[in-house]
């Protein structure tokens, strides 16, 4: 099963270091989320993958859990509202050839190769532009997605652990179900890297919804 928690933040209790998103402190903060006997990589176990949505009313947060969420184990101050629900129903709802709405903020990113200058060599590069446009549609068609539509947007980068920066890109649009159950995982998993600090969630909707 797959929960989703939607937490209207108070703005100034996220964590903000050197005018970044501090993701390593938030993801922390949401691990509590979860319940304490998970194991070895307990984000993985529970299924934890956040994303932060601004909007006009306020910042908003999405969480999802494989786990109940532990809503009451959160910091009263963190947000001034919460809720949560079940996405099994929009799950199961999932067919080849059903058009989806769409939205993820993902770390597009690229091993430098053997070309590249000695120091560079299998170093991480962040890809913008065309270059993120395309990492995300080799991975959304991988996830069983195919995107009719994308729009992509630049993000902050976020603050993960020990200081690192984790450049990001949201990208929106509308793509046609190949592959359900692949979908259905890839929602659960998350795609890309830096899920920990906020990257990967994938969300879907009705694409007929407004």
């Amino acid at each position: 099963m797959t929960w989703l928690v939607r937490l209207n933040l108070s703005p100034r209790t996220l964590p903000v270091t050197t005018g970044l998103l501090d993701g390593d402190r938030l993801h922390r903060t949401l691990m509590r989320l979860l319940p304490d006997d998970l194991g070895e990589r307990p984000r993985e176990c529970g299924g934890l993958l956040y994303r932060i949505e601004p909007g006009r009313a306020g910042v908003g947060l999405l969480a999802q859990t494989r786990q109940p969420p532990r809503l009451a184990a959160l910091p009263a101050e963190l947000a001034a509202g919460a809720r949560d629900r079940d996405l099994r129903p929009l799950l199961d709802s999932l067919r080849p050839g059903v058009r989806v709405r769409y939205r993820i903020v993902a770390n597009a990113t690229r091993r430098h190769g053997n070309s590249a200058e000695q120091e560079k060599r299998g170093k991480l590069k962040v890809l913008r532009g065309t270059e993120a446009d395309l990492w995300w549609l080799r991975k959304a068609t991988a996830a069983g997605l195919h995107p009719l539509q994308v729009v992509s947007s630049p993000v902050d980068d976020v603050l993960g652990a020990h200081g690192t920066r984790h450049g990001l890109t949201r990208f929106d649009g509308v793509g046609m179900v190949t592959d359900a159950d692949l979908l259905r995982a890839a929602v659960a998993d998350g795609i890309g890297r830096a899920k920990t600090y906020g990257c990967g969630m994938l969300s879907l909707g009705p694409a007929d919804a407004s």
